[in-house]
């Protein structure tokens, strides 16, 4: 099977919201059903954040939380309605 690549650009404009052309994460159809089983245990939260945050050997590590509202410089992805 061959992996696919998908890059993720933004612009940023002078006194105007960054415009992704592409989104930033794609979930496979298992982790979208994944994110679906979380949810449903918690739902007080609107969905899942991931992140980096600087840790570990190489210095990066990705990082996953429940969130209960969106912040003003998150980007959401929605994937199969999710």
């Amino acid at each position: 099977m061959s992996a696919s690549l998908v890059r993720a650009t933004v612009r940023a404009v002078s006194k105007r919201k960054l415009q992704p052309t592409r989104a930033a994460l794609t979930l496979t159809p298992s982790a979208v059903n994944k994110i679906k089983q979380l949810l449903k245990d918690k739902p007080e939260h609107v969905g899942v954040k991931v992140g980096v945050r600087t840790r570990g050997c190489n210095g990066l590590s990705y990082t996953l939380e429940y969130t209960k509202t969106k912040g003003d410089s998150d980007e959401e992805v929605v994937q199969d309605a999710y």
